[in-house]
């Protein structure tokens, strides 16, 4: 029986998710990574990897979104509960990039483009929708529960989401007819997501050098502090393609360059430390290690480095990066596998009569 009222998860402790009710809204990073890793693999020349997780996110992305409507229709005050958490209701913007991932895929595997121009139109109306309703909601609630009690790697998921689309309105622009003005929407998000990224990094690095970080605390969702800044590598190299071709980009290409290597540059910096916390948090501070849905938001990043990278080379014809590209391809098909097996092995526990 479902609890009429289930408490919020607060930042650190497992989200099951196991009720309609309590659904976790984030578990559109599912999407996200499945993605994100097809495309990888379709990236690599493996298109039986590609094809059956593309297939395969069709159907996870349906299915969530039949969950979260029939979640809205008949737990409204549950959803709304989310949404005005300070801790949970910046996880919706999980449908924001996952809707622009499968967009990615549907515009690099298939012929059918005006997919990808759909949702792309449609990523544009959920950011916008998601963004402005949590930025204001929680603006404007009180009593506020502080840095402390909030803020988590999840909040970059407004960088992601916002870079999202501008990653897929560069790669479907020559498909539409107004090619210039999605360019210019697609600029502009790059450049927003870099302004909130360097905005919430900071609040983020400053949470975990002056406040109290126990190991608990030390959950999946912090890896979005490389994946966002990955994807915003992914955004400036795509751009930068357009950017030797239509005339008003052509000024700023001088400028797309050396801001993108910047963000891969800090996007790998994080990789010592992301691999390294985990050790100390599950060997030295013995904190249980089992499946959450939060560990999508490790795969997609993972993922998303991997595709960046991949870019940025061909891009500015660094041989040399590919190298990096080349061995991660297969940490984020093997981080997918390992966390699809946790989630399966999960469901089949809760249905199996106890």
């Amino acid at each position: 029986m479902i609890d009429q009222h289930p408490p919020l998860s607060k930042p650190g402790e497992p989200i099951t998710g196991h009720s309609l009710q309590s659904f976790f809204p984030g578990y559109f990073a599912l999407v996200m990574a499945t993605g994100i890793v097809s495309i990888g693999a379709f990236l690599y020349n493996m298109p039986l990897i590609a094809n059956i997780l593309f297939v395969a996110n069709i159907g996870f992305y349906v299915v969530l979104w039949a969950i979260f409507l029939l979640r809205v229709i008949k737990y409204p005050a549950a959803v709304w509960k989310d949404i005005t958490s300070s801790s949970r209701g910046v996880t919706f913007l999980t449908m924001v990039a996952a809707n622009n991932v499968l967009g990615n895929q549907f515009a690099l595997m298939t012929r059918h483009q005006e997919i990808a121009v759909f949702l792309w139109w449609l990523g544009i109306a959920l950011w916008g929708l998601i963004t402005y309703t949590f930025f204001i909601v929680i603006t404007a609630k009180e009593p506020k529960q502080g840095v402390e009690a909030s803020l988590s790697g999840a909040w970059l998921l407004i960088v992601v989401a916002t870079e999202s689309v501008a990653v897929l309105g560069a790669l479907i622009a020559g498909q539409t007819v107004n090619g210039d003005v999605v360019i210019f929407i697609s600029f502009c998000a790059f450049l927003i997501g870099g302004m909130h990224y360097m905005v919430f990094i900071s609040l983020i690095i400053y949470r975990w050098l002056f406040m109290s970080m126990k190991a608990e605390l030390l959950t999946p969702p912090y890896w979005i502090n490389m994946g966002a800044v990955a994807i915003t590598t992914l955004a400036g190299s795509r751009l930068l393609i357009y950017a030797r071709t239509h005339e008003w980009i052509a000024g700023v290409q001088y400028f797309l360059p050396g801001f993108t290597v910047f963000f891969w540059a800090f996007a790998t910096w994080w990789l010592p430390i992301l691999f390294l916390l985990p050790v100390w948090r599950h060997v030295l501070q013995r904190v249980p290690l089992k499946y959450d849905p939060q560990y999508w938001s490790l795969v997609f990043p993972a993922g998303m480095y991997t595709v960046a990278t991949f870019n940025l080379s061909k891009v500015l014809d660094l041989p040399f990066v590919m190298h990096i590209s080349n061995g991660f391809i297969y940490f984020s098909m093997a981080a997918w596998l390992i966390v699809f097996t946790g989630m399966a092995r999960s469901f089949i526990r809760l249905i199996l009569p106890k």
